[in-house]
C-alpha cells in the first residue's frame, strides 16, 4: 500500500523531538515490565506496517501490563481514530509523564504540542524529526519519516538518500516499502520488486507487503501474479479493504467490463475540483459547505451542468435550486450520455416525490453497472421505501469497491433501523476512522448513543462533530437538547 496523504501527516506526528541534543542511541522505556515494552516495540511495527488494529491491541496491552507506562498512552492515543476516546487517552499519558524517562519525556513534551493530542499544533515537524534523528541516531524509523516528508513534498532524490539511510541503520520491512514505491514511480520496476520481495522476507507475518508486491504486479500489468498477492494480503488479513478493491477490479476487468473513472463535462480541472469537494461535504450532510464548493465550481466552468444538478437538491436556498434546475435541464444536451441520464434521473425523482423509481434504476444498473453514484441513488430508493436489509447490502459493496467514507455512514443508519445496533455501533466506527477530520462522523455516533440512551457519551460526540467544526450547528443543538437527560 502506499503512504498517502492522510498515514503521512499522521506517521511524522508519532514520537518526535526539537531537543538535538543526545539522549542514547536507541529510545529506551522507563516501564519496568519488559512484555510491557516489548508490546510497545510491537506496536510500533504494526503501526509503521499499515496495521493500526494490530497495533492499537499491542499499545492497549502495553497499558494493561503497567498502567503507569505513560509513552504506551501516547502510543495508544496515536493510533485511535476517535478524538472522543483519544484526548482521555492521551491525558492520561500527561498526567504520567513526570514517570517517563529524559528521552520519553522529550518526545512527549513535542507530542503535546500536537493537535492530534489536544495541543495547539504549532509544530514544524521536518525540523523535529532532524533533532530526533540526533537524538536516537540508530533508531531508522525517524529517518524513514525525514525520507516520506521528502518524497510527498517531491524532492524524490533527498528521499532516496534518506531511505538509504534507514535502510543502512536497520533493513525495516516500512523502509523497503517506501523506497519500493518510490523506485516504482520512476520506473526502476526491477529495483522496486527486488525491494519487495526483501520486505516479504524479513515481514511475512504483515498483510501490507504482499499488496505492495502486488501492487508491483498490477504495474507490469500481470494481473494473475497481482491478484495471487492481493489474496495472500487477505490470508493474512482478512479486512485489508485495499486488496480486496483490487482484487474486485481485477475480476471485473477478466470478465470484460472496465471499471474506468467518471470523466465530467468540464475542461476544468479546478471546477472538476471544487465539484468533487462538493460531493464530498454532500454525502457527509454539510449542506452549507457542499453550496459552497458547487458555485465555486460553476464560478469557475459556468458550464458544468453537475454543480447545478447538487444545488438542486442541497438543502439551504430554494430560490437558487429552482434556478439551477433550468440551468442543469439546459445544459444537459451537452453533456455525456452518463451525466444527461443522472440529471434526467434526479430531477424526475424530485419532480415525482412518489413515484416508483425501480424500472428506472434498473435502467441505469444496467448501463453504468460500476458507477458509484448510481449504486448510492438505487440505495437511497430502497432505504426510503423501508427496505433496509438491501440497502445495508449495497451500502457494505459501496465500501469494498470504492474508498467512499460515507457509504459507512449509510450503512450504519440501516442498520440501526433494521435493529442490528453491534453492526451500526460498528459502522459508525468505521466511519470515524476514516473520516475522521469530518463533524459528521461524530454527530452520527451522537444520534447512536442517543438511540441508546446513552445520554452522556451522545452528548460528547454532538460536542466534537461541533468542536471540529463549529459551523455543524445541529450537533450542538443536539447536544444541548440533552442537558437534562444527562
Amino acid at each position: 500500500m502506499k503512504h498517502n496523504a492522510i498515514y503521512i501527516v499522521i506517521l511524522i506526528t508519532l514520537f518526535i523531538s526539537g531537543c538535538s541534543q543526545k539522549v542514547s542511541d536507541y529510545v529506551e522505556y522507563s516501564s519496568t515490565s519488559s512484555e510491557a515494552v516489548k508490546q510497545m516495540k510491537e506496536g510500533l511495527r504494526y503501526q509503521d506496517n499499515f496495521a493500526r488494529l494490530l497495533a492499537r491491541e499491542s499499545f492497549q496491552k502495553a497499558v494493561d501490563l503497567d498502567p503507569e507506562f505513560a509513552m504506551a498512552y501516547y502510543s495508544l492515543a496515536q493510533v485511535t481514530d476517535d478524538a472522543v476516546q483519544r484526548y482521555p487517552i492521551a491525558e492520561k499519558g500527561k498526567q504520567l509523564a513526570a514517570k517517563a524517562n529524559k528521552g520519553e519525556k522529550a518526545l512527549m513534551s513535542v507530542m503535546d504540542r500536537d493537535s492530534w493530542w489536544g495541543g495547539e499544533g504549532d509544530v514544524d515537524w521536518f525540523k523535529e524529526v532532524e533533532g530526533f534523528t540526533k537524538m536516537f541516531p540508530k533508531e531508522s524509523r525517524y529517518v524513514n519519516m525525514l525520507a516520506g516528508m521528502s518524497n510527498w513534498g517531491g524532492d524524490e532524490e533527498k528521499a532516496e538518500a534518506y531511505y538509504q539511510q534507514s535502510l543502512a541503520i536497520e533493513e525495516s520491512p516500512d523502509a523497503l516499502n517506501s523506497l519500493g514505491y518510490l523506485y516504482s514511480g520512476q520506473g526502476r520496476m526491477e529495483e522496486s520488486k527486488k525491494l519487495f520481495e526483501r520486505q516479504i522476507e524479513i515481514a511475512p507475518d504483515l498483510a501490507n507487503p504482499y499488496d505492495s508486491m502486488g501492487d508491483y504486479y498490477l504495474e507490469q500489468k500481470d494481473n494473475t501474479n497481482a491478484k495471487k498477492y492481493f489474496l495472500k494480503t487477505l490470508s493474512v488479513d482478512p479486512e485489508f479493504v485495499s486488496s480486496k478493491r483490487k482484487i474486485w477490479r481485477i475480476n471485473e476487468e477478466e470478465a470484460g467490463n472496465k471499471v474506468l473513472s467518471t470523466e465530467w463535462t468540464t475542461d476544468s480541472t479546478s471546477a472538476l475540483n471544487a465539484f468533487n469537494t462538493g460531493f464530498w461535504q454532500f454525502y457527509n450532510i454539510h449542506w452549507d459547505k457542499a453550496r459552497e464548493q458547487f458555485e465555486k465550481a460553476i464560478m469557475i466552468d459556468p458550464e458544468f451542468a453537475m454543480p447545478y444538478l447538487f444545488l438542486v437538491f442541497t438543502p439551504g436556498d430554494s430560490m437558487r435550486s429552482v434556478e439551477a434546475k433550468k440551468i442543469a435541464q439546459g445544459l444537459a444536451p451537452n453533456t455525456s450520455q452518463y451525466e444527461q441520464d443522472m440529471i434526467e434521473y434526479h430531477l424526475y425523482r424530485m419532480d415525482n416525490p412518489d413515484a416508483d423509481l425501480s424500472s428506472r434504476i434498473a435502467k441505469l444498473k444496467a448501463n453504468y453497472p460500476h458507477k458509484a453514484f448510481v449504486m448510492i441513488s438505487e440505495a437511497g430508493d430502497l432505504y426510503s421505501k423501508k427496505e433496509y436489509k438491501k440497502a445495508a447490502d449495497i451500502y457494505t459493496t459501496m465500501w469494498e469497491r470504492f474508498d467512499f467514507a460515507p457509504s459507512l455512514n449509510m450503512l450504519g443508519y440501516a442498520n440501526m433501523r433494521l435493529g442490528d445496533m453491534k453492526a451500526a455501533l460498528h459502522a459508525f466506527a468505521e466511519y470515524i476512522d476514516n473520516n475522521r477530520m469530518h463533524p459528521n462522523p461524530y454527530d452520527s455516533m451522537g444520534e447512536y448513543w442517543e438511540s441508546m440512551e446513552e445520554y452522556q457519551t451522545a452528548y460528547d460526540y454532538y460536542m466534537m462533530a461541533y468542536t471540529q467544526d463549529s459551523t455543524f450547528s445541529i450537533s450542538k443543538e443536539r447536544a444541548e437538547a440533552l442537558e437534562d437527560k444527562k
